[in-house]
């Protein structure tokens, strides 16, 4: 729901002012993508479209235990925190939504990391569902 997270951070920067920390907080837990994109060198569009929707084919995992974590959601809110401490509030809503709705997805996630309590959704990634709820945050972000 990569393109969710960022309308989320989008509309709730347009509601409450403070854009950037909003977004930052929608966006930064996917950063673990890019780290196993790298380290496996996927650089072909397809390969890497075709790697998130079928993890276990590939035998990799998108969400990385740390990142996609409430752990992480805390390490990262403390340096926002350090940077500038206003901002904290925004970016900790939005890294703590995308956590929410990462719930969903099938792929398995570790919310209580260094616990190894494993957290699965039901939902496919890229599913029907998921599009239309991308498609409506952006009617939302449109209007306001």
């Amino acid at each position: 729901m990569i393109f969710a997270h960022l309308l989320i951070g989008i509309i709730l920067g347009k509601i409450f002012g403070n854009p950037f920390f909003f977004i930052l907080g929608s966006i930064l837990p996917d950063i673990d993508h890019l780290y196993v994109i790298f380290k496996n060198k996927f650089f072909n569009f397809r390969k890497i479209i075709d790697s998130m929707k079928t993890e276990r084919k590939f035998k990799i995992r998108y969400k990385t235990k740390f990142v996609h974590s409430l752990l992480g959601l805390i390490i990262f809110s403390m340096i926002v925190y350090f940077l500038d401490s206003k901002a904290v509030i925004s970016f900790f809503i939005g890294y703590l939504l995308h956590l929410l709705i990462d719930w969903g997805d099938i792929d398995e996630k570790y919310y209580l990391y260094p616990f190894n309590i494993k957290f699965k959704g039901f939902l496919p990634i890229w599913s029907k569902f998921e599009k239309i709820f991308t498609l409506i945050l952006l009617l939302i972000a449109i209007i306001l």
